[in-house]
C-alpha cells in the first residue's frame, strides 16, 4: 500500500478524481484491498480520533496498526483489519462528514471483488503509467 501511494513514478488508480489537496473533508483516508491477505488497509492522512475508535473496537486478533516513519517529518499510518469487517467499518466511517474515503487499486483491469459492489470509477494517479 505504501509503494503504491507514496514511491515517485509509482502508477495507482483512485476512487477520487481530483487530488486530495482539493478535498473539502479534513481527514481522507485511503483504502486498499491486501488480497494475499484477505484483509484491508485503511491508511490515515491525519489522526481522526473517532474514526481510530473504530478500530481500536475491533478485537485485537482482527486487527493491525502499522507505523513506519522514514524520517523525523514524515510518517505512513495503516490500520489493517480482517476483510470480514470490511462492510461495517465502511458504513461507520461514511457517518463523519470530515472524514472523506479514497478507495485506491494498483491495477484498473482487476478491481478487487471486496470493492466491486461499491460500483467505484477509479481514475489514474501519478505519471509514468
Amino acid at each position: 500500500m505504501m509503494s503504491m501511494c507514496y514511491w515517485k513514478n509509482r502508477c495507482y488508480w483512485s476512487s477520487q478524481a481530483s487530488s486530495r489537496k482539493q478535498s473539502s473533508a479534513d481527514v481522507v483516508i485511503r483504502v486498499a484491498d491486501l488480497q494475499q491477505v484477505n484483509w484491508v488497509g485503511f491508511n490515515f492522512c491525519k489522526y481522526h480520533e473517532q474514526a481510530v475508535g473504530i478500530f481500536q473496537e475491533l478485537p485485537k486478533s482482527e486487527k493491525f496498526f502499522y507505523e513506519l516513519k522514514p524520517n523525523h517529518y514524515a510518517s505512513f499510518k495503516v490500520w489493517c483489519v480482517d476483510a470480514m469487517h470490511f462492510e461495517n467499518l465502511i458504513n461507520k466511517l461514511n457517518n463523519y462528514t470530515d472524514v472523506e474515503l479514497e478507495f485506491i487499486i494498483s491495477n484498473p483491469q482487476q478491481i478487487p471483488e471486496i470493492f466491486q459492489p461499491l460500483n467505484l470509477t477509479f481514475y489514474e494517479r501519478n505519471r509514468g503509467c
